[in-house]
């Protein structure tokens, strides 16, 4: 799973926002749909985490680095998850997919999952509360079903007076074989993990469906605007997965 819609290029640490414990790293590649990312935790995250710039050990580190250096960070009992951010944009980004609006949720393209093996997630199934996704600039609300997109938005602003908002809608969770992840990010917002922390947390709103995130999404949507469509496969085990 994703967790903050794109990740910046190459290592990233996951830190608890409550002991500031390293809880586990992420490693992401362009690809031509966008970014596949690869994350290790080393417990669950339980809805909350920090995205913040790796140790200097690991910021030259390419793929074959993480792939070498898995076996040595495992522990029994973590996750490993693949996650392919399908990246749509706006509709002044020449050569490329992009929308005047989002589609509707009958017609959104289906997310890319990876080809590895199936097991967990990192996100538990909440029961339809919010999720926030708290940048310097930018903000972006994880919101799942049954939950009110007004509320969760006015919520919102009068917590944090920020420059910049994005949506996302998150469909299963942790005990799912496969989940996906439908991200509004707004121009402002930065690909996480690259200087400014991004934090994730949960919140107490509730949403509908994919089609009322979209129509809340398409209210923001402007240029710069990213819509990231993510599908997401999981390993958890005693041992470290054979593909990484």
């Amino acid at each position: 799973m994703s967790m903050t819609g794109l990740l910046h290029p190459g290592a990233v640490r996951v830190v608890n926002p409550k002991s500031r414990a390293v809880i586990g790293y992420a490693f992401s590649v362009e690809t031509e749909r966008g970014q596949l990312q690869r994350w290790l935790l080393f417990e669950h995250p339980h809805n909350a985490l920090d995205i913040e710039p790796p140790p200097e050990h690991m910021a030259r580190w390419s793929l074959s680095d993480w792939q070498s250096n898995v076996a040595d960070l495992w522990r029994p009992g973590s996750f490993y998850v693949w996650a392919q951010a399908d990246v749509y944009r706006y509709h002044d980004v020449p050569k490329q997919t992009t929308w005047a609006k989002i589609p509707p949720a009958s017609r959104l393209p289906a997310p890319t999952y990876p080809d590895v093996g199936i097991c967990d997630f990192q996100l538990d199934p909440t029961g339809g509360r919010l999720f926030q996704v708290l940048q310097q600039r930018a903000t972006g609300l994880v919101v799942a079903q049954n939950e009110s997109f007004e509320a969760a938005r006015v919520a919102l602003n009068e917590a944090m007076p920020v420059e910049a908002r994005g949506l996302a809608f998150v469909v299963n969770g942790l005990l799912d074989p496969a989940s996906t992840e439908y991200w509004m990010l707004p121009a402002a917002y930065e690909p996480a993990g690259k200087a400014a922390a991004v934090a994730v947390k949960t919140g107490a709103q509730r949403a509908k469906s994919l089609q009322e995130f979209i129509n809340l999404a398409n209210q923001a949507w402007g240029p710069g605007s990213r819509f990231v469509i993510t599908g997401c496969i999981n390993y958890c085990g005693e041992t470290v997965p054979a593909a990484r």
